[in-house]
């Protein structure tokens, strides 16, 4: 009788010098891919028109110019641009996640009929592209093209679905007890979800106000399409219309795209305690 073949195992210093290889051609993608572009858009930023035209591949041999800076807020109208993208970013996320956790709660608790069914819709509507040419229809029809409520109302519904998917999941991990003790004591639907429901499963609102807010903020093909006055332009939009002026101005391009980053630089970087936490919640809850 044959022995039965014997299945080859690492050794623990096999083992440890594999992880250290993985993790540093990770490390090494990672820079290469995401890092290494942000460092050359901030290099250039800070650069010379002449140097750029020049060598664009080395760093300036001058002293920075953080004048590039000035000069691209005031040409592109930088400052009213940021305002309306915050305006447009915040309000929409904001109202985007509201409606996602009215609509993940009864799908979680199953207070509808077809529950599965209706999530299962919804999580389709993660993998659809944006339906661009129906909407700028639907903005005209409704008078929502050109201004700002049409613009917030018109970028709520593509942070929802996302947000009904990890809601769903985040209010399933709250005990039903809860629930039956809550209404037993006369507390109402919506002050539940605030009083009992929210606190929670914040990590989980955090993530779904984050991801809408960043889809709102980054979007460029909406201020084409459904705005047409400069003084509502989101900073997508202004930057845009900034570099169809200014093509050869590579360096103040580069100072103007900074500065559009910056603020979402800094918001993750203020939360990013946050999402870990958040993160491992799940993976913990999972």
């Amino acid at each position: 009788m044959a022995a039965p073949a014997l299945t080859p195992t690492m050794s623990p210093a096999q083992l440890g010098r594999a992880r250290r290889t993985s993790r540093a051609v990770t490390a090494a993608l990672v820079v290469l891919l995401f890092l290494v572009p942000v460092l050359y858009v901030v290099m250039l930023s800070f650069e010379s028109a002449g140097h750029f035209l020049r060598s664009p591949m080395t760093p300036p041999v001058s002293a920075p110019r953080p004048g590039n800076f000035g000069a691209a807020w005031a040409q592109a109208g930088l400052g009213v641009e940021l305002a309306n993208t915050a305006l447009y970013s915040v309000v929409a996320a904001g109202l985007a996640t509201a409606l996602a956790l009215l609509i993940a709660f009864p799908i979680a608790r199953r207070l509808v009929r077809g529950a599965s069914l209706l999530y299962s819709a919804v999580a389709v509507g993660l993998f659809l592209p944006l339906a661009i040419i129906p909407l700028f229809i639907e903005a005209r029809m409704l008078d929502l093209w050109n201004n700002r409520i049409g613009y917030i109302i018109l970028h709520i519904e593509p942070g929802i679905p996302l947000g009904v998917v990890l809601l769903t999941a985040s209010i399933a991990s709250v005990p039903l007890e809860l629930d039956e003790a809550a209404f037993m004591d006369g507390a109402g639907y919506l002050r539940y979800l605030w009083s009992v429901v929210v606190p929670l499963i914040r990590p989980g609102l955090l993530i779904t106000f984050l991801y809408g807010l960043l889809g709102v903020w980054n979007d460029i093909i909406g201020p084409v399409v459904l705005l047409s006055n400069p003084s509502l332009f989101p900073i997508t939009r202004g930057i845009y219309e900034f570099y169809g002026a200014n093509q050869s101005q590579w360096t103040l391009l580069a100072a103007a795209i900074v500065v559009a980053s910056l603020p979402l630089v800094i918001l993750f970087s203020l939360t990013q305690r946050q999402l870990i936490r958040a993160a491992v919640a799940g993976s913990v809850k999972g």
